[in-house]
């Protein structure tokens, strides 16, 4: 079902794409996912009030959940940046393979730290719909991550992104 959109997408893999394309699409993608996501979860949570979270929670728990999935956000996309040749969108992916620097401890650490950003911005929102939104999205981009990104991969980069997938987990890091 999703062979066609894994076939594009490994087609526009092995485009050259200059720096200003580059910086756009980071530019774009940045924003749907710093601040689009988040607006949409705020949105839906206004559709559905009501506390989640006593008031001296709120402020604890969405600051830890920021707290760690920033830096495991940052640190994936200027190793994509960096090392990988690419951007995060999929319309300008990575040259390379990467399985080091964050990707060594689990292989989607940039979705990790959307997920506890996200998670965060739930919990500060403090609505029932926000929590309820956050999950349901998060659950759309963890299918989108098993049904296409990983095929993706497995097609641009074959057996050793198949070895890596047995070896790292997906997305709970391994830290040893």
């Amino acid at each position: 079902m999703f062979d066609k959109l894994v076939r594009y997408l490994v087609e526009r893999a092995g485009k050259e794409y200059s720096a200003k394309y580059r910086t756009v699409a980071t530019i774009l993608g940045a924003a749907l996912f710093l601040a689009g996501w988040p607006f949409l979860v705020g949105f839906i949570g206004g559709l559905f009030p009501g506390a989640v979270f006593s008031d001296a929670a709120i402020n604890v728990i969405s600051m830890a959940l920021f707290v760690l999935g920033v830096p495991w956000l940052v640190w994936a996309v200027v190793w994509q940046l960096w090392k990988g040749q690419g951007t995060p969108v999929p319309a300008v992916p990575t040259k390379k393979f990467l399985q080091s620097g964050p990707y060594r401890y689990c292989r989607h650490p940039m979705m990790l730290g959307f997920f506890l950003y996200l998670a965060g911005w739930a919990v500060r929102f403090n609505q029932a719909g926000a929590c309820l939104g956050a999950l349901v999205l998060l659950a759309l981009l963890v299918a989108e991550i098993k049904l296409i990104e990983e095929k993706e991969l497995e097609a641009r980069f074959g057996d050793a992104y198949r070895q890596y997938k047995k070896e790292t987990p997906f997305f709970i890091p391994k830290l040893k």
